[in-house]
């Protein structure tokens, strides 16, 4: 298992790089993904989008499903923005977030990748602990995550990593992005860990979680320049998770 150190701490985006965040560019796909995966919840539940920004995925659920929802996240603006478009929204911490109660369903969608350690071994601990943190609360989860295929293993996924958690190699990342702005990456000096699909599906397993069942998104284009990271597929993938029987 990996080690839940309360101590580890996360990484954050600054004002400036959370604000490029600021859009719902993928919202219609993750609503269609959630409509299609995810159990209907207990009566009168509340589905709780972690770190679900300025709502709109929130808002769009509730028009098209009539779900209750409530976004969770520690950014006051993006609270202040969700609840402007008649969210429920609350200033929480997706590592220890406090429960009302009535959550049945808990989504991260595209969240898990920003909760980012200064190693390895504490990022995959972070990104565990979001997770875990709704065993005994949710009774599924819903995750949209980025999939990073590799020509190599999965070794694209860590190269990106290492460049955009490194101080030195996100100087170097910054300037080549000047002249390639095909590697622009807003996180450079925080860092962002991508994963391979079953890379994901071990990191669910680790936190307690098992996926019941999956939508593979469509593979997007990738730009020639990170090729040499060795990237082979690029996709946004969907995946109900339930309880793994027995897991404390």
């Amino acid at each position: 298992m990996t080690d839940l150190n309360p101590d580890v701490a996360q990484r954050r985006l600054s004002a400036d790089q959370v604000e490029a965040f600021y859009h719902d560019e993928f919202v219609s796909d993750q609503v269609a993904d959630f409509t299609a995966l995810m159990p209907a919840g207990r009566p009168g539940g509340v589905v709780a989008d972690v770190g679900g920004g300025c709502g709109f995925f929130a808002r769009a659920l509730s028009d098209a499903e009539g779900h209750r929802t409530r976004v969770i996240d520690m950014d006051p603006g993006s609270v202040k923005a969700a609840r402007s478009l008649g969210v429920d929204a609350v200033i929480g911490d997706a590592l220890g977030p406090e429960f009302k109660g009535d959550e049945c369903i808990a989504c991260f969608n595209l969240i898990l990748h920003h909760l980012v350690g200064a190693d390895e071994s504490k990022t995959r601990a972070l990104q565990v602990k979001a997770l875990a943190a709704w065993r005994d609360q949710a009774d599924a989860v819903f995750v949209n995550e980025y999939i990073y295929e590799s020509f190599v293993g999965t070794v694209s996924g860590r190269i990106i990593y290492e460049i955009t958690v490194n101080p030195v190699l996100s100087f170097i990342g910054r300037q080549a992005a000047r002249v390639v702005p095909a590697l622009k990456a807003n996180t450079f000096g925080v860092g962002v860990r991508f994963r391979s699909h079953d890379e994901w599906l071990k990191l669910f397993g680790e936190a307690g979680w098992r996926a019941t069942a999956v939508r593979l998104g469509k593979p997007e284009p990738i730009a020639k320049p990170l090729r040499g990271m060795l990237i082979k597929v690029i996709r946004r993938d969907s995946f109900r998770l339930e309880p793994v029987a027995g897991v404390p």
